[in-house]
C-alpha cells in the first residue's frame, strides 16, 4: 500500500460505518488480505474488520453476504471500492433499475474478473456492487485475475473486465450496461437453475418453492439431482423434502430422477449412497426394487444393507407387493 493510497483512505469519510468480513481460506494469498485489513485499521477507523464464518474458495472481503471482493483495492480500483462501500446501505440504482431488480426471484451468480491496470474495470465494479447491494438474489464475486490466475484459467478468462453469469450461461468482455446484464438474468429460463442456485434457495428455507416450480413446469430443474448427490448432508436432507413431496404430487417426474440416481450410485461414497437408496425407496417402482435387490448382496457396509432393506420394504408397501 503506497502513500497515495494511505492518504486517500485517511481522507475518506464513509456514508455509514461498513463492516467487512474477511473470508477464511487456506489459499496462499490469504496473508495478503489479512495484511491489507491490518494496514487499513492502522490508517483509519472508517471500516470495522472481522473474520467471516462464510465459506469461500478464494480469499477476499465479504461486503455483504452476497458480495465477495477477492481483490486488493489499490490504485485505480480504490475509488470504485470506496463508492461500492457507500452503496451498501443505500444502493440507489435508480427507479427503473430497482423495478427490474425486484423481479429477480431466484438466485444468480455474477463473477467479475478485474485487473488493476484495466481501464474499464473500475466502471464495472461501480455498476455491479450497487446492483448486488439492492438485490440479495444477485450473488456477486469480484476477482482480481492476476492474483488468482488458476481460477481465471479455469474459467477461461482471457482479458478484463470479464463478467460471467452462473455456469457460463452468458459472459461479457469489456464494459456492459446494467440493463443488458439484468435482461439476461431475467430472460434466463428458470428451469436451467444449477445446483448452486438451488442450494441457495434450499438454504433460504424455500424447498416448497422448488417443488412447486418443478410441478408447474412438469420437469426437473437442471441442477436438482445435484442436491441429492451433494457432499453436504444438510443439502441432501433438504432435497429429500422435495423428493417426498414429488413422490406424492408428481410421480411422473420421479421416473427421470430415479434413472439419474441409479446411474450415479456406484460413483458415490457410502453416506450419499445411503441417501440415494432412501430416495429410491420413496420414488421407486417394482423394477427399482428388483435393481436394489440385485445389488444388495454386493453391499459391504452395514448401513447400506439396512438402507437397501428399508428401500425395498418402502416400495413393497406402496405397491402392496
Amino acid at each position: 500500500m503506497d502513500n497515495t493510497t494511505k492518504e486517500r483512505i485517511k481522507a475518506w469519510t464513509p456514508l455509514g460505518h461498513p463492516t467487512l468480513r474477511i473470508a477464511e481460506t487456506e489459499h496462499p494469498e490469504q496473508k495478503g488480505f489479512k495484511a491489507f485489513a491490518r494496514q487499513w485499521q492502522e490508517i483509519s477507523t472508517s471500516i470495522s474488520w472481522t473474520d467471516s464464518s462464510q465459506t469461500s474458495d478464494l480469499p477476499g472481503f465479504f461486503l455483504k453476504e452476497n458480495i465477495l471482493y477477492s481483490a486488493l483495492p489499490l490504485e485505480r480500483e480504490l475509488s470504485p471500492f470506496l463508492k461500492g462501500l457507500n452503496a451498501l446501505d443505500k444502493p440507489n440504482p435508480g427507479d427503473g433499475i430497482q423495478k427490474i431488480l425486484d423481479n429477480i426471484e431466484v438466485p444468480c451468480r455474477l463473477t467479475l474478473y478485474i485487473a488493476l491496470q484495466c481501464p474499464h474495470c473500475p466502471g464495472m465494479v461501480e455498476r455491479l456492487i450497487p446492483l448486488a447491494a439492492a438485490c440479495e438474489n444477485i450473488h456477486l464475486h469480484i476477482i482480481d485475475g492476476s492474483l488468482f490466475p488458476e481460477k481465471a484459467q479455469k474459467d477461461k478468462v482471457m482479458s478484463a473486465p470479464c463478467l460471467i453469469l452462473d455456469d457460463d450461461d452468458a459472459r461479457w468482455t469489456g464494459a456492459v450496461t446494467e440493463e443488458e446484464i439484468l435482461d439476461m438474468i431475467l430472460n434466463k429460463e428458470s428451469m436451467d437453475l444449477d445446483t448452486m442456485a438451488l442450494k441457495t434457495i434450499l438454504e433460504d428455507g424455500r424447498a416448497e418453492w422448488i417443488t412447486e416450480q418443478m410441478r408447474a413446469a412438469d420437469r426437473l430443474f437442471k441442477g436438482f439431482s445435484g442436491l441429492l448427490l451433494h457432499d453436504t448432508w444438510s443439502v441432501r436432507l433438504g432435497a429429500m423434502v422435495v423428493v417426498e413431496a414429488l413422490a406424492e404430487e408428481a410421480p411422473a417426474l420421479c421416473a427421470e430422477l430415479e434413472k439419474i440416481l441409479i446411474e450415479a450410485f456406484s460413483t458415490k461414497d457410502v453416506p450419499v449412497q445411503g441417501d440415494i437408496l432412501y430416495a429410491l425407496g420413496e420414488i421407486g417402482t417394482p423394477d427399482t426394487r428388483d435393481w436394489i435387490a440385485a445389488h444388495q448382496a454386493a453391499l459391504s457396509h452395514e448401513d447400506l444393507k439396512d438402507a437397501a432393506a428399508d428401500a425395498i420394504q418402502s416400495i413393497e408397501d406402496r405397491f402392496d407387493l
